[in-house]
């Protein structure tokens, strides 16, 4: 009876037991976002202080949804908040490569193996830059510039400068980073940056380039190559063909160099004229108005060199053997070289050069004032001008011989070999 009770008082504790084992199992408490803190602090302080959107979007409990000894779901899958088919970027596996769950934007990329696919998934247009415009930084993996998001190595830590003065900044004025070899300016760029590849040329430009020294290199050349378009620049970008009759002549760089365009060699230049006259319009009037062979000459036949001229007795026979080219210049005007003006104070030498008859006649009659006279005494300014003697003269006879005898020539025998 007594093993029999005591059986009984076993069976009553064990089933006590088990039911009270059930209850607590059943009723074990819910934690709350403040208990995090209780065992985890150094994760609550990461997250406050660098969580960025884990911490003002989501709470421990929205990732963590269960907690040891209860349930499975301890860690979460990034999935979960980020859906892999509404961001080709989410569709990237192993995301804690990059991203620490409690702070997500410090990502510290420089570990990590052939990182270019998660950051193109993130920033499309400078990965489809890359493909498009190949370079050397297209075969580089994105760590190799970027050690940390956001931020870069610096472009003069793997390539020389152009010229000792560039600076860091400088490099984006040309070239941007996923598309290196394709260069694009990028507001103003001084020439002095040029120069670091052009230096040549911009020294040029710097010593010769006359009204096109203050002009920047960009500001005719808007592309680089290998642009196809825009890289030699159209003169009319700056000499609009309705703002000058002289702009209006096709090819300039016949005539002009654009880097020292007053410097201007016409000697290999085929039909000048055109382009000459263009901008010397009073000389092509005087050619049309006195006629001459000079006037069927193309203009570098004379003016090899803008602003010089050949010397008159490299094509003609001079008057006299003494005569230089600053001698023709005195009669002859170049562009209308049969009207022949001279000045007051020219040498009866050169008058006698080809006058040589009235030479002779005024060598033989040499008691008379004329002989003491230059030629353009009377033959004044221009050639075959002639004075009146009346303007010298007067009417020194009496009795109305000058009516009678109007030509005084007929009895003086002309004024080279006059007769008292």
């Amino acid at each position: 009876m007594r093993k029999k009770v005591f059986f009984s008082i076993i069976g009553c504790l064990l089933m006590f037991l088990f039911n009270t084992l059930s209850l607590a199992e059943n009723n074990f408490p819910e934690l709350a976002e403040e208990d995090c803190i209780k065992c985890h602090p150094g994760n609550i302080q990461e997250i406050n202080e660098r969580g960025a959107s884990h911490k003002t979007e989501v709470s421990c409990t929205d990732c963590h949804e269960e907690h040891p000894p209860q349930g499975k779901n301890i860690i979460p899958t990034c999935g979960a908040c980020h859906p892999p088919d509404t961001n080709p970027h989410f569709a990237v596996n192993d995301c804690k490569k990059c991203h620490h769950p409690h702070y997500p934007k410090e990502m510290d990329i420089s570990k990590i193996d052939n990182v270019k696919p998660a950051c193109v998934s993130c920033h499309p247009a400078e990965g489809q830059e890359n493909h498009t415009y190949p370079s050397a930084h297209s075969e580089l993996d994105c760590k190799k510039c970027h050690l940390k998001h956001t931020e870069s190595t610096g472009c003069l830590e793997c390539h020389n400068s152009h010229s000792p003065e560039m600076k860091y900044k400088d490099c984006f004025l040309c070239h941007k980073p996923h598309r290196p070899a394709a260069i694009k300016y990028d507001g103003t760029v001084p020439s002095s940056l040029c120069a670091g590849c052009h230096n040549e040329t911009v020294e040029t430009v710097d010593k010769r380039g006359g009204p096109h020294k203050p002009v920047t290199c960009i500001e005719c050349h808007l592309e680089h190559p290998p642009a196809e378009n825009n890289v030699i620049p159209e003169c009319s970008m700056c000499h609009a063909p309705s703002d000058k009759l002289h702009y209006k002549v096709e090819n300039c760089v016949s005539c002009h160099h654009p880097h020292y365009p007053t410097e201007i060699d016409l000697s290999k230049a085929d039909k000048v004229k055109a382009a000459c006259v263009s901008c010397h319009p009073s000389q092509d009037e005087e050619m049309n108005e006195h006629p001459s062979k000079h006037a069927g000459l193309e203009c570098n036949e004379c003016h090899a060199k803008h602003g010089e001229s050949a010397s008159c007795i490299e094509c003609h026979d001079p008057h006299t053997e003494e005569t230089a080219f600053h001698d023709c210049l005195q009669c002859h005007k170049p562009h209308a070289p049969l009207e022949v003006i001279y000045g007051k104070d020219i040498s009866s030498y050169f008058c006698l050069s080809c006058h040589e008859n009235v030479g002779k006649k005024m060598s033989a009659v040499n008691h008379t004032k004329h002989h003491e006279l230059g030629c353009v005494y009377c033959h004044k300014n221009k050639h075959k001008s002639l004075l009146d003697c009346k303007i010298c003269h007067g009417e020194p006879h009496k009795y109305g011989i000058h009516t009678k005898f109007p030509d005084c020539n007929k009895c003086h025998q002309g004024p080279h070999a006059l007769m008292k």
